[in-house]
């Protein structure tokens, strides 16, 4: 009798501490919203899960990075569409050239292309954040500076693409290295004579390292009086040569020459020459907003698809791992009911089977 009351008291036992178990596993589903805690509750659900977080959080970084590369994209696209305003100036002031102007009109257009120059280079030298953002992978130095040595503009940035990654194994340049947006190249066929007749010839060469191409303009044969040459890397350049020639004279602040009328005629070729390489500048610019377009519209359509990709996978996310917090309610209610009627029914069994066992 003794054995049978201490059989009955061990299979109590274990019935009540199974439902004060399924009790504690209710109310920690209710606590924190799971139905897998542990890896034990559902191993194959719990590897499932965790793939889906990993892959979730995937996403999140390049979602992070597409509002990171469009916030920089935008900001070179505002620097451009202000530096393409200038250079649209600087080609309508060319168009007049020298003329009959006197010494006060003269002085005033050389002002202004003075004023575009600086202009420019305070744009070829924007920052987003801390980065200068056209200096390819040198963010940490000015794209351009002046060299008071050569009296010319240097790009100290280099030919470096940075790129953001936006999906598994996909990427997007988000930066315009200075050497492309602010550098001319003459696409078109360059004309061989002026409005004159004199002849003109450019010459091209580029930097392999940084991609800066220069434009040598020689006018004139050599040995003429009139005979002319000098080199432009980049607009603030052009823009130099443009006020200084409005003044009659060179960007070293020398006359052209010591004849006036020479002097004049240097001048107004010099004005005559750099359209072409203006009108170039301008379309480079255009059509590198153009670029930045089209990488915009690529980053909106691959944000698009990742939150659609995030969203299908949060809620493989919340089926695999989430608790029906109902269902866990009423599960709670049925482990309390089932506990308390084993407590009042075992009870006098117990009280029983003790006397029993003490008898």
């Amino acid at each position: 009798m003794r054995i049978s009351s201490l059989m009955l008291y061990d299979q109590l036992k274990k019935a009540i501490q199974g439902d004060i178990s399924e009790l504690a596993e209710a109310n920690l589903r209710l606590a924190t919203g799971k139905k897998i805690n542990r890896t034990s509750d559902d191993p194959v659900g719990a590897v499932r899960a965790l793939d889906y977080k990993i892959n979730i959080s995937r996403n999140d970084q390049y979602r992070r990075n597409i509002l990171q590369a469009g916030n920089f994209l935008d900001a070179t696209d505002k620097s451009l569409a202000s530096g393409q305003n200038s250079i649209s100036e600087m080609k309508n002031m060319l168009s007049l050239g020298l003329g009959s102007m006197d010494a006060g009109d003269r002085d005033f257009y050389s002002n202004q292309a003075a004023g575009y120059r600086d202009f420019l280079l305070g744009i070829s030298n924007t920052k987003f954040g801390e980065r200068y953002i056209f200096s390819g992978y040198q963010t940490d130095q000015q794209a351009f500076t002046f060299n008071a040595t050569t009296n010319h503009y240097d790009y100290n940035g280099d030919a470096g693409e940075i790129s953001v990654a936006v999906d598994n194994g996909a990427g997007l340049q988000m930066n315009i290295q200075g050497s492309a947006a602010f550098s001319v190249t003459m696409d078109t066929p360059t004309p061989s004579a002026l409005a004159d007749g004199t002849p003109i010839t450019y010459t091209q060469t580029a930097d392999p390292v940084t991609g800066v191409n220069t434009i040598t303009i020689e006018i004139g044969n050599a040995g003429d009086p009139g005979y002319d040459t000098f080199s432009a890397s980049n607009v603030m350049d052009i823009a130099n040569y443009m006020s200084s020639a409005w003044k009659g004279q060179d960007v070293d602040g020398s006359v052209l020459d010591a004849s006036q009328t020479v002097s004049d005629q240097k001048a107004a070729h010099r004005l005559q020459a750099l359209m072409p390489v203006v009108a170039e500048a301008s379309a480079n610019m255009i059509g590198l907003q153009a670029e930045i377009g089209i990488r915009e519209g690529f980053l909106n359509d691959q944000k698009s698809r990742l939150e659609a990709s995030v969203t299908s996978l949060e809620n493989a996310r919340a089926r695999t791992e989430d608790a029906d917090i109902n269902e866990t309610i009423i599960d709670i209610k049925i482990s309390e009911v089932a506990l308390e009627a084993l407590r009042s029914s075992s009870a006098n069994v117990i009280s029983r089977s003790l006397f029993d066992f003490l008898k």
